[in-house]
C-alpha cells in the first residue's frame, strides 16, 4: 500500500491456526476498505505463520510481522509500532468482526474528537460456533470509569478501536501488568480522554479452553485487584473489599452463558459434556434441568439461576 490506511488492525497470534483464517477474512471483508491488517506472529509452531503469509500474498493490506515468541504484550507493542493508521483496532486470532465494525467505530470517533477509544458489545460463541449469549458493556465515559474502579467489565479487549496518538502518549501496553495489560491501559486512557462503547454486538468472541482468561484466570484476578487498588488510591477512594471467586470448568462456564443467553441447545450440549467429564457435578445437573424446562417455565427459573454466582 502507498497511502496510509485509516485504521490499522493489530492481530497477535500464537499457535492459533484453527481459527486464524476466519479472523483474517472478517477484517479483509470490512465495509471500511482503507485499512491494514498487521498479523504479529508470536513464534507460532503450528500453521499460523504460513496461513498469514498466504493472505498477505493475496492482499496488499495484510502485513505479516514475525517477532519470535515473547508473549502477548510484546507482540501487541510490535504491531502498534508498525501501524500506519490514525486509528488502531484490536482483534484476536480466534474472534470474528462484524462487517460494519470498523466503519461504525471510525465514524463514532470522527464525530467525537474528545473520545479516544470505543469498544462494542460482543456475541460469545464456543469452539464449535454455537452462540452462547450477548454481553453488553457500559456505554458512557462515566459508566465506564465506574466499572473500571469496581471490578466490573468495561470493555472486550479485541473489540476496541483507539486513536493511535493517544495510545502512544500513554506508552502502549506494559508487560509487567500482564495478564491484565488491557485493564492497565484502560485505567491510563480514562484519564486522558473520553471512552465509550457501542451497544451493537460487533464482534463474535470465541470462548474455548486455550484463551488467556481460561489459562491464567488466577493470575489475572490477582493483577486486576492490584491495578484497581492502585487506581482507587490515586483517586483517594477507599479500597474495595476482597472478592471471592468460585472456580468453574470451561463447559460449565459456557453452559451458564448459554442459559443466560437463552440458547438452550448450547447449554444442553455443554452441560452434557460436563457430566461426561464429571458425573457427580450437581451444578451440571441443575443447568441441564433448567435448559430442558418447558418454555413457559424457563423465564422464571432463569431469574433464580442467574442469581447464583458461579464465577
Amino acid at each position: 500500500m502507498t497511502s496510509a490506511p485509516v485504521a490499522s488492525v493489530v492481530l497477535p497470534v500464537w499457535n492459533g491456526a484453527r481459527y486464524l483464517a476466519a479472523a483474517i477474512e472478517s477484517i479483509l471483508g470490512q465495509s471500511l476498505q482503507a485499512l491494514e491488517l498487521i498479523v504479529v506472529d508470536d513464534g507460532s509452531t503450528d500453521a499460523s505463520l504460513p496461513i498469514a503469509r498466504t493472505y498477505a500474498a493475496r492482499d496488499a493490506r495484510v502485513v505479516v510481522l514475525p517477532v519470535g515468541h515473547g508473549g502477548l504484550v510484546r507482540a501487541l507493542n510490535a504491531g502498534i509500532a508498525a501501524a500506519r493508521g490514525r486509528y488502531i483496532a484490536r482483534i484476536d486470532a480466534d474472534d470474528v468482526a462484524d462487517r460494519e465494525r470498523l466503519a461504525r467505530q471510525v465514524a463514532f470517533l470522527e464525530a467525537r474528537p474528545e473520545c479516544i477509544l470505543v469498544g462494542s458489545s460482543i456475541r460469545i460463541v464456543d469452539e464449535d460456533e454455537r452462540e452462547l449469549c450477548d454481553v453488553r458493556y457500559p456505554l458512557t465515559h462515566a459508566e465506564i470509569e465506574q466499572a473500571l474502579l469496581t471490578v466490573q467489565p468495561a470493555f472486550s479487549h479485541p473489540s476496541v478501536l483507539m486513536r493511535r496518538d493517544a495510545l502512544l502518549e500513554v506508552g502502549g501496553y506494559r508487560a509487567e501488568r500482564f495478564p491484565s495489560e488491557d485493564l492497565d491501559l484502560w485505567l491510563r486512557l480514562v484519564e486522558r480522554g473520553q471512552l465509550a462503547n457501542l451497544s451493537e454486538p460487533l464482534l463474535r468472541y470465541r470462548r474455548h479452553h486455550n484463551t488467556i482468561s481460561a489459562r491464567q484466570s488466577t493470575q489475572q484476578r490477582v493483577m486486576t485487584a492490584k491495578l484497581i487498588d492502585e487506581a482507587r488510591r490515586v483517586r483517594n477512594l477507599a479500597p474495595l473489599a476482597p472478592r471471592r471467586f468460585a472456580g468453574t470448568s470451561h463447559h460449565m462456564h459456557c453452559a451458564r452463558l448459554a442459559i443466560l443467553g437463552r440458547n438452550r441447545r448450547a447449554a444442553i450440549a455443554h452441560a452434557r459434556a460436563e457430566l461426561a467429564a464429571a458425573p457427580l457435578s450437581l451444578l451440571a445437573y441443575v443447568t441441564l434441568f433448567v435448559a430442558l424446562l418447558p418454555e413457559r417455565l424457563f423465564p422464571a427459573l432463569l431469574r433464580v439461576y442467574a442469581s447464583v454466582r458461579t464465577a
